[in-house]
């Protein structure tokens, strides 16, 4: 089969012939039809991931089964399925015994990713598609999508309460749908003035251009109940919690560019909380999943074949992706 191999860091990814999969007890094989392009595959290519090169990249891809192992019951050839991050747990420590995410997972990094023709998967970590969610739109739910899903319920929103998404791109241009999905005031902050009739049409109540200082322009908006950030810029995060409503909750979902400096006395005296999220229950997935299948979520890409995966990755690294960047599989 072909594959986008990554061989070192900071190199050029090469489309290679590398083996067919085969898999074993509780693992099936798919074929691939579309792989997301997620902020990871920026950071594997940098060297700043902990994995061992070569590898094949690539956490948000679709397709079909197309080979089951043995031991494999709820899955069957021409099931179609995504694969998402945490595949595999343990199944014996208390994390998996409550459903949440085993802290020794198995991900695709231990079995390979969905940049090429087949992939190797758990059957424990697919998902089954919705019958009507088109295997390209349903590609950057196993990751983007998972993640904002997560991110809202972990922020435990209540009626009447106010959600603000800082950084409205990959992810938070889906964070503002499901928001509005769920039916919570939604407010938007973006720094381009050019977003505004775009993110009114996904869903948001307001759209805030923040300038140089989104913490002056929410509090000038009335603050928020939940900030859910997708941004990397920790001046940007320290600067929205002051702005929280009291016993506000400051989500973040992605890897800031370095420490965040937090007032301690405006979490003190207003309850205010900061947290951090990764998808960590299936139930967020399945619920991102239908929300699209019922076309109330739709994420906005740019495709590109397989052949472009650079030009892809290059695009995205340059912040240049307009939201989602899938690759699509011949």
């Amino acid at each position: 089969m072909r594959a986008i191999v990554a061989s070192e860091i900071h190199r050029e990814w090469s489309l290679t012939e590398v083996p067919d999969p085969r898999p074993g007890p509780g693992q099936v094989v798919i074929r691939i039809r579309y792989s997301g392009m997620c902020g990871t595959d920026v950071h594997v290519h940098r060297g700043q991931f902990p994995i061992e090169f070569p590898i094949v990249a690539g956490h948000e891809p679709t397709g079909e089964i197309v080979e089951v192992g043995p031991g494999v019951t709820d899955l069957k050839v021409g099931d179609r399925v995504g694969v998402f991050w945490y595949q595999k747990g343990c199944g014996r420590c208390t994390s998996c015994q409550s459903g949440a995410t085993c802290p020794n997972s198995q991900t695709w990094m231990n079995l390979g990713g969905g940049n090429s023709e087949l992939m190797l998967a758990w059957a424990s970590g697919c998902a089954l598609i919705p019958d009507g969610l088109a295997l390209d739109a349903a590609a950057p739910l196993f990751c983007a999508g998972y993640t904002v899903m997560s991110a809202l319920r972990n922020a435990s929103p209540a009626p009447g309460e106010r959600v603000a998404v800082l950084g409205v791109g990959g992810l938070g241009h889906l964070a503002v749908q499901v928001a509005h999905a769920l039916g919570l005031e939604t407010f938007a902050l973006t720094g381009q003035a050019d977003k505004r009739a775009e993110l009114l049409a996904l869903g948001a109540d307001e759209v805030v251009v923040t300038g140089d200082d989104p913490g002056k322009a929410l509090h000038d908006a009335g603050g928020a109940d939940i900030v859910l950030s997708t941004t990397s810029s920790a001046k940007q995060i320290a600067s929205v919690f002051h702005t929280l409503r009291p016993r506000g909750r400051l989500v973040t979902t992605g890897l800031a560019d370095g420490p965040v400096s937090l007032d301690s006395l405006a979490a003190i005296l207003g309850f205010r909380e900061f947290r951090g999220v990764v998808p960590d229950r299936r139930a967020h997935l399945a619920e991102i999943l239908e929300l699209a299948a019922k076309g109330k979520v739709k994420p906005r890409l740019e495709i590109y074949p397989l052949e472009r995966a650079n030009e892809a990755r290059d695009r995205l690294e340059a912040g240049k992706v307009r939201y989602r960047a899938v690759l699509a599989h011949a």
